[in-house]
């Protein structure tokens, strides 16, 4: 998705007379994996927390009102500091990219805004579809933690940084450094968003990106 796209949707989000019904999804964390195991920071390396997993979350759907996911589908994370457990059940708003993640213990106090969606638009544009070992699937996801909480800095750089992940984080350096604007972008990416637990960014059925819209712009207005 284009960031004038992104932008349109995101000022469309204060506009008050909104009052369409907020999509969401329930569903049951089974695992993550493929991945790896590590340690992040989120104060410039002054302390690390882990061991965490970095890599695809995998999901069985059990109810909600969005049709763009069903049955199994995976995510990734896209915030460190709240958690999910294997087997619990959780319910999130389905949001877009740019107004997620939406804690209210944000660590910046504010979604990513649409720059950043952009750049992990494009991360998955170049990388996602190539995506079949541990340390990929591990560089995928470290990559898209710098990208929210850095703006794609490199893992040893900024706020947000990775240790112990071996040489998914060198291939995650590399993979921040060619997103440079040029593309391609994969287009329909959406968020499921939640005050209580971890947001996560997923890639809808065909069909549904109409629906990611509407949902995430309700959930935005709805939390402020």
């Amino acid at each position: 998705m284009k960031i004038s796209v992104l932008a349109s949707l995101a000022g469309l989000a204060g506009v008050g007379s909104l009052a369409f019904a907020v999509d969401t999804v329930t569903a049951t964390y089974i695992d993550t994996n493929p991945g790896v195991w590590g340690y992040v920071s989120l104060d410039s390396g002054a302390n690390f927390m882990g061991p965490v997993k970095a890599g695809q979350f995998n999901w069985q759907r059990t109810g909600g009102t969005y049709a763009g996911l069903q049955g199994a589908f995976a995510t990734f994370c896209i915030e460190v500091h709240q958690d999910i457990f294997p087997a619990g059940s959780y319910t999130y708003d389905v949001n877009t990219v740019a107004n997620a993640p939406l804690p209210i213990n944000l660590l910046y106090g504010t979604p990513m805004g649409v720059i950043k969606a952009d750049k992990i638009s494009e991360l998955y544009g170049r990388h996602f579809a190539g995506l079949s070992s541990n340390d990929q699937y591990a560089a995928f996801q470290l990559a898209i933690w710098d990208f929210v909480y850095d703006g794609g800095d490199g893992i040893g750089n900024g706020v947000f940084r990775g240790s112990g992940f071996g040489a998914a984080m060198g291939l995650a350096d590399a993979w921040i450094a060619s997103v440079d604007g040029t593309g391609p972008r994969m287009a329909g990416l959406g968020a499921l968003s939640s005050d209580d637990w971890q947001d996560q960014i997923f890639t809808p059925t065909p069909g549904s990106l109409a629906l990611i819209g509407l949902g995430g712009l309700v959930a935005t207005r709805r939390r402020r």
